[in-house]
């Protein structure tokens, strides 16, 4: 005889066995012939497309919003965290950025169920002009590691660059993939200008066609409304297309602002051989598969791109 099942006692089941599914067994992986593209980086292959940590973590870049941080830390919880990470690796992204100094333990949780997304872990110098955040990086399992922009900037502006050099250095003796950050371009002009032996630059790119977007008198890197991280986008393009190193674009949305069908076009057009972006789990399977479709055309035979593949 079969027990009639309230409503109620049906959605508290069902609750209840989606709390003790493992989340790889929700998340089906793409079909072998449906891969997401890749690329390298010295002898790792990555993902065309990443994953970054900013929405995971909450810096939301929310302008005069204060409460959509909170509102990002409230949703994802280490458990949706957790499934966001399941759910990309299902469709094919393969690396994860994220700052050293957040809580990632949720990736390590990842690991040890069995997942295999490869970390890219973002770096600064101690307050005492240390590497121990590079080496925590090192000692938890990240496989490539950079300086972060804002620390790379600092320094140049400075006149301390020998310590991004020291940085790179620092990361290569490890046997790590080594990178360097930056928002503004001339990071990445005095690194080539000194031949760094950097193996990878993480560079922003971005239109300015966005309601926000930073006006003539905005001149600083980074807007300094916190409403623009790529102050000369055509300047980028035409620097990076002579750089023969791999080079990840982020902040390609424009934290948020503009349309992934605009900005991955535009990113892997003017020469990204990556794009990194921060995604909430509902985001992902749309954002691969758009991905797909635009790699298809930019690596065809009508391509538009500016700058040969690097990686």
């Amino acid at each position: 005889m079969t027990t009639p099942v309230s409503r109620r006692g049906f959605l508290k089941s069902s609750a209840l066995a989606a709390a003790v599914l493992p989340l790889a067994s929700r998340a089906q992986p793409a079909a072998p012939g449906d891969r997401l593209p890749e690329g390298r980086i010295g002898a790792q292959t990555f993902s065309r497309l990443m994953l970054g940590g900013n929405l995971i973590s909450g810096y939301a870049h929310a302008r005069d919003l204060p409460y959509v941080s909170q509102l990002m830390r409230h949703y994802n919880t280490p458990a949706k965290i957790r499934e966001t990470l399941e759910l990309a690796e299902s469709r094919g992204i393969t690396a994860f950025n994220s700052w050293v100094m957040d809580n990632n333990r949720p990736l390590f949780d990842h690991w040890k169920q069995g997942g295999k997304l490869k970390w890219i872990a973002q770096v600064r110098l101690d307050g005492n002009g240390g590497f121990d955040q590079a080496r925590r990086a090192v000692d938890e399992g990240a496989l490539a590691v950079h300086m972060t922009g804002d620390n790379a900037e600092g320094l140049l502006y400075r006149n301390q660059f020998d310590k991004v050099a020291q940085m790179v250095q620092f990361i290569k003796d490890r046997k790590r993939l080594a990178g360097v950050g930056a928002h503004d371009l001339q990071v990445v002009v005095e690194a080539e200008r000194r031949q760094l032996d950097a193996d990878f630059y993480v560079k922003t790119l971005h239109t300015h066609e966005y309601f926000t977007a930073p006006r003539s008198d905005d001149t600083e890197a980074v807007g300094k409304h916190d409403n623009s991280w790529c102050r000369d986008p055509q300047a980028v393009v035409d620097f990076m297309a002579k750089v023969r190193k791999p080079w990840i674009a982020f902040k390609i949305l424009a934290a948020g602002a503009i349309s992934p069908r605009s900005a991955f076009p535009y990113a892997f057009n003017s020469g990204a051989d990556f794009i990194l972006v921060g995604m909430f789990d509902w985001q992902i399977e749309e954002n691969v598969a758009l991905a797909k479709r635009v790699l298809s055309v930019v690596a065809g035979a009508n391509s538009r791109r500016t700058r040969p593949w690097c990686a």
